[in-house]
């Protein structure tokens, strides 16, 4: 007897996990943006070499959050995909003439069933997908343009840079450069900036 009714149960409880997570790296991503627009934009400088260490460490927690928290919503996205896999290798054994268990009857469920969990993959996939890609107006057809938006690691990184956090840092810590991302960016940023250097001619 076709029964499709635990996938939906499945693939709902899934999402409502994903959905839970998503809300609280989002809420990290608005923090990483407010750390950003007190330091880059807005300037804000700190008197205090407490006060800086507190920064830079929270920093480097919320980045370790980040990727961490990326690699969990993937699992779980990838989780969904493959419950919604597994439902439709079941369903065919029903919906398939040629099956041994076919069932006339099954069909209409499986399109309903199906549609709605096909509904819940997508916008799992459409929340993902919102935290990494932003559409702006364009002024030629289509009138829109799809772009990548800064993400919160690299906002972290930039004010990571600009308080100086390598120089404050213990050197056998420092040392192992860690996290990774902060010290390739900072290098790069150097690499940059020795670039634009105007070349003086004797």
């Amino acid at each position: 007897m076709y029964d499709p009714a635990a996938f939906l149960i499945s693939s709902t409880a899934l999402t409502s996990i994903f959905s839970f997570f998503f809300g609280t790296y989002y809420a990290e991503r608005q923090r990483a943006y407010e750390l950003w627009l007190m330091f880059v934009a807005y300037g804000k400088e700190i008197s205090q070499d407490q006060d800086k260490i507190d920064i830079c460490a929270e920093l480097e927690s919320r980045d370790r959050m980040f990727f961490q928290a990326r690699g969990f919503l993937g699992i779980l996205l990838l989780t969904i995909a493959l419950a919604y896999i597994v439902f439709q290798l079941y369903s065919f054994q029903y919906i398939f003439k040629s099956s041994p268990n076919y069932d006339p009857a099954a069909y209409s469920d499986y399109v309903w069933f199906n549609t709605i969990i096909s509904f819940i993959v997508m916008i799992n996939c459409l929340e993902l997908l919102y935290i990494r890609v932003a559409i702006c107006k364009s002024s030629s057809f289509p009138f829109v343009k799809l772009r990548q938006r800064v993400t919160g690691r690299d906002r972290l990184s930039k004010v990571w840079m600009l308080l100086e956090c390598s120089q404050i840092k213990k050197r056998k810590y420092s040392s192992k450069q860690t996290p990774r991302a902060f010290y390739e960016n900072q290098e790069r940023y150097a690499q940059k900036k020795e670039n634009e250097k105007p070349i003086i001619k004797p």
